[in-house]
């Protein structure tokens, strides 16, 4: 956008209040009219980063502004919630935020609170992966769970703690039968690298992140928590193919600071619905081995609170 069309939209803006029309329905007819901002709650090359970044590149093209991606780690994606929940509510803050955002309601001190967003769509869902290093030479899950109950206490798992890999690995260790070690990080992005260097025994994630290191041969995927085999990488046993019955998934989704005005929040719910339906998104998506899953506003927060 250039200087004149920028001085022109403020000169519209400061004419229509004169007026007296409200601040919000200027903001939401003039919207988009300047870059927005994508928060992610974790550091880059986690899973939320990685559909963050694809959501942002499509978004962009939606609206026709740009949408930078900011990534805000700490206290298992706490930090960059609150960052958006204290954002400016008009369209031009956003946050997009995994299963930890709900996790975290019950896990941490000072969790955020879902009454301070505005749910807009959900976009992803995946089952959670178990992975570890190549170096350990178990071949299958069995093996893992043979070790661990005859080790009990030594078997070192990667966590964020009170995030969704929290909880899918605690749900692991409880179907399993087995006493793990939990190892904090602060996402996935910095597990996946220890899990490589053979600093944790094993990690939970979604398949996305792990596979560059499991095709470097760092990394062996073991199992995933769907309760069937997956199209995508149907070459994944499932966890109760081996003896472990688990079925748990992770999602993403988009969010906004609370009032932000209803015509925005339509809007960018009508961009992301088109975007699930965008065949270059969904090959996109596939390529990343990332699954599409759409759910309108009130579908999303009937999902949430049905979690």
């Amino acid at each position: 956008m250039d200087d004149m069309t920028r001085k022109l939209g403020a000169l519209l803006l400061a004419m229509a209040i004169a007026l007296g029309v409200s601040a919000p329905t200027v903001i939401a007819q003039t919207y988009p009219s300047k870059p927005i901002m994508l928060v992610v709650p974790f550091p880059a090359g986690g899973r939320t980063d990685l559909t963050g970044r694809v959501v942002a590149q499509f978004l962009r093209n939606e609206l026709g502004q740009p949408v930078v991606v900011v990534n805000r780690p700490g206290a298992s994606g706490v930090l960059g919630a609150k960052a958006v929940a204290g954002g400016n509510a008009d369209g031009y803050t956003l946050g997009i935020f995994s299963t930890g955002f709900l996790t975290t309601q019950y896990t941490v001190p000072t969790p955020t609170n879902p009454r301070e967003f505005e749910f807009i769509a959900l976009i992803n869902k995946d089952p959670a992966a178990v992975a570890v290093p190549v170096a350990r030479g178990w071949k299958n899950l069995e093996e893992v769970v043979r070790w661990g109950r005859a080790n009990p206490g030594k078997l070192r798992v990667g966590i964020n703690p009170g995030s969704s890999a929290h909880v899918f690995a605690a749900a692991f260790a409880r179907a399993a039968n087995l006493d793990v070690v939990y190892v904090p990080f602060r996402g996935g992005g910095e597990r996946a690298p220890a899990l490589a260097g053979g600093h944790i025994d094993a990690d939970f994630d979604i398949v996305a992140p792990l596979r560059p290191l499991s095709e470097a041969g760092k990394v062996r995927i073991l199992a995933v928590a769907a309760g069937r085999r997956v199209e995508l990488y149907r070459d994944i046993a499932t966890m109760r193919e081996q003896g472990v019955d688990l079925v748990i998934s992770s999602w993403h989704g988009v969010f906004a600071p609370k009032n932000t005005p209803q015509q925005v929040l339509a809007a960018l719910e009508a961009s992301l619905q088109r975007i699930s339906r965008n065949p270059k998104f969904l090959a996109h998506m596939e390529k990343l081995l990332l699954g599409v899953r759409y759910l309108s506003r009130q579908e999303f927060a009937n999902f949430f609170a049905e979690q």
